[in-house]
Parts: structure tokens; sequence; C-alpha cells
């Protein structure tokens, strides 16, 4: 039964078969039960022996075509395995920052002053601000006669000073938005106990602060001095009026900015929002290693493999057992037309029907 291999030539070979069945006219039907002294024929031993044949040599089959598939996942389990324990450790991280960050915006998110997405504006005027400086700087410089390299890089830090003397900006606003916050630790939700730091004022750190934004005046003052002087040496003092201001309002305007930018709140909400998007990606990248992905294709499809195979094992036995009642109906002089129908007594069903007599 080589061709129970090949479905589809074993389904057209049926339907030639099919082909070749003509019901013969006749004047009156007579049928013929099978006889009862006979029991199944060599012919139907045989013919069942091929159908029971096929399920195994199907199944074979499938085991044939799935074992290269079967063996890749097999050499991707260890990889797989690492990659699934590097997963489930990282599973208790990403659940942290998950919760951290749903407890904070919970707690905190009705206070937040800065809009999100502000951090490329606050990067953009302290680049602008910056460039502005270097410019005016490194003109002087290189007006008094500095080499340009010189001059550049002296500028650079200068305009870097000036600009980082108004970061002091944003410790002041911090300030000032716990003093509007306070409120009694009574008032505070549970949720908020926890950030108590940040509803209390005055902050134990304000003298740091005032001796901070000191600093920064007189940071900013020196270098409008230093500008004033050296643009004064070298043309008529106005000028030196007009860049050294210039420096100052760069400080000036830096310390305003960074008052605007603070949020300590809104920091404390994106820090958290951050943390857990960067848990988030790691997670998904774990969750993406390519062997563990492969591993898992080569499965399914060895799976898939498998049970196609079954399945065509399962219809070739069908069409073998529908091969075989075709060649008792092409004998009914042997084994008669079909099986005689059992009598049934009232009250009785027969064994065929489930009922006992």
């Amino acid at each position: 039964m080589a061709h129970a291999l090949d479905p589809a030539t074993a389904a057209l070979e049926a339907e030639a078969l099919a082909e070749q069945i003509a019901l013969q006219p006749v004047d009156e039907a007579h049928a013929m039960a099978r006889p009862s002294g006979i029991g199944e024929t060599y012919l139907e031993l045989e013919r069942q022996a091929f159908e029971d044949e096929q399920p195994p040599l199907f199944d074979a089959s499938g085991l044939e075509a799935a074992r290269e598939t079967a063996k890749e996942a097999a050499g991707l389990t260890p990889a797989a395995s690492a990659a699934q324990r590097l997963l489930d450790g990282h599973a208790p991280l990403l659940h942290a920052a998950e919760a951290r960050s749903l407890q904070v915006r919970d707690a905190l998110s009705a206070f937040r002053r800065r809009a999100p997405g502000a951090y490329k504006w606050h990067l953009l005027t302290k680049a602008g601000l910056l460039v502005g400086d270097v410019t005016t700087l490194a003109g002087s410089f290189i007006w008094l006669g500095e080499e340009p390299v010189l001059a550049t890089v002296m500028a650079v830090s200068a305009a870097v000073a000036t600009v980082t003397a108004g970061l002091s900006g944003a410790e002041v606003r911090d300030a000032r938005n716990r003093a509007r916050r306070t409120r009694p630790s009574e008032a505070l939700t549970e949720g908020q106990r926890g950030y108590a730091h940040l509803f209390e004022a005055p902050d134990p750190g304000w003298p740091f602060v005032r001796a901070l934004a000191w600093v920064s005046v007189g940071v900013a003052g020196v270098i409008a001095a230093a500008i004033f002087a050296l643009r004064s040496s070298i043309e008529d003092p106005l000028v030196g009026l007009v860049f050294g201001g210039i420096a100052a309002a760069i400080a000036a305007a830096s310390w305003i900015e960074s008052y605007m930018y603070a949020d300590d709140i809104a920091d404390l909400l994106d820090a958290t929002d951050k943390d857990y998007r960067v848990e988030l990606a790691r997670a998904q990248q774990l969750a993406n290693a390519p062997s563990w992905q492969r591993r898992e294709q080569a499965l399914v499809e060895a799976d898939s493999i498998t049970r196609e195979n079954q399945a065509r094992g399962e219809a070739a036995r069908l069409h073998l057992r529908a091969l075989r009642f075709g060649i008792l109906r092409r004998n009914p002089q042997i084994v008669g037309h079909g099986y005689a129908s059992e009598p049934t007594a009232i009250g009785q069903t027969t064994r065929r029907g489930g009922g006992a007599k």
C-alpha cells in the first residue's frame, strides 16, 4: 500500500473507483443480507490491517518531518531557559517600578505645576543662553588679542559659569512650592505621608539655599565686572557697560528660567515614570530574546507537523475503510448486499443501538 503515504493520490484513486459505479435498472429490486454463518472474511481482515497501518505510518512520517525542527528546539533550550530566568528575575523590579510610579502619581499628581514635555524647552533655553554668552565673551577675548582657540575655551568656561549661576533659581522655586503646599500632617492622605517632606516649610535647608543664591549673584557680578573691565580697557567704557550688562542679563535670565522651570513634584513624577519605562523596555528586550523566540517557533512548528500527519493518517484510515466496503459492495454474491437488521421486540432495543435484549 505505498499509495497510502500520499493522501492526494489515494483520493484520486477513490474518485476513479466512484466513477466506475453504475446503478443497473431492474424490474424489481432484490437485496440479500449477509449470510449469518459468515464472519469477517480474510479480505476484510486484510483491509482492516491496512487501515490499522495508516495512523502509525503517518505518525512516523510526521516525526521524521519534524525531527530537524525538534532538534533545533532542543538545542535552543539552554539559552531559552536562561532568558526565562532573567525575565523571571527582572519581574519584581518591573512590578516595583510600576507600583511606585502609580503610588507617586496617585499621591502627588494633583500638585504638579510644570507641564509634561517641558524638559526640551528647558534645554533649548539653556543652550541659547550658553551660545549667546560664548559668542559675547569669545568676541571680547579675540578683540583683546587672544588666540581664537584660547579665547573660545575661556569664553566657554565663563559662559558655563554664568548659566550655572542661574541654576540656583530652581532651589528657590522648590522652597517656594513647599511653602505653598504646606499643610498639617493629619491633613495628608495615606499615600502623601510617605512624601511628607514635600509638604513642610520652612525647609531646614533654606539657609543653604539662600547662601547658594548669594554665591550665584557673586558669580554673575564678577563675570559682568570682568567683561566691563575688559571692554573698557580696549574701547569706550560705554561698550564695556553694554557687554558687562549682557553677561549679567544672561545670568539673570538663566536664574529666572530655572525658577520658572523648577517643580520638585514634576521631577519626582517624571523620574518614577522614567524608571518604569526603563524597566519595561528591559523586560520587553528580555522577552524578545532571539533564542527564546526561535525555540517557541520551533516547538509550534514541530507540533503542527506532527498533528498534521496524525490527521492525514486518520484520513487515510477512513479512506481505506471506504474502499473495503466498496469491495464488499462489488461482490454481493459472496457476502450479500449488507448486514442483516436485528429484529426488535416491543420494549427492547438492539445491542447495536445501545440497549440490551
